[in-house]
């Protein structure tokens, strides 16, 4: 259960090494779930910043910056309310994550 605060402080590298040296299927579908997570963040965050200073169109900048507060929010609120379902014995999805592992 303590993955999910570990990606939302350390990103993949707090729940890459706990989904590779887990052996309790419930602390790995919570790893698996969180990794997926932050692997999405990560990129989305990638993308969104490449398309704020790369496009050259100050809507199209302001709307990604509004975006990569907005996943940070979600990451922050998705990375508690994972934690929370964790204590209660469920391993919890991610909604948006797309499954990379």
């Amino acid at each position: 259960m303590i993955v999910h605060s570990l990606a939302l402080l350390f990103g993949i590298f707090g729940a890459g090494p706990v989904y590779l040296l887990s052996n309790s299927d419930f602390s790995k579908s919570n790893a698996k779930n969180a990794l997926n997570w932050q692997l999405f963040y990560i990129l989305s965050v990638v993308v969104l910043f490449a398309v704020a200073f790369l496009i050259d169109v100050n809507i199209v900048g302001f709307v990604a910056l509004s975006l990569i507060f907005v996943i940070t929010a979600l990451d922050l609120g998705f990375c508690l309310y994972a934690t929370y379902k964790a204590l209660r014995g469920t391993a919890w999805d991610y909604p948006l994550a797309p499954s990379f592992v």
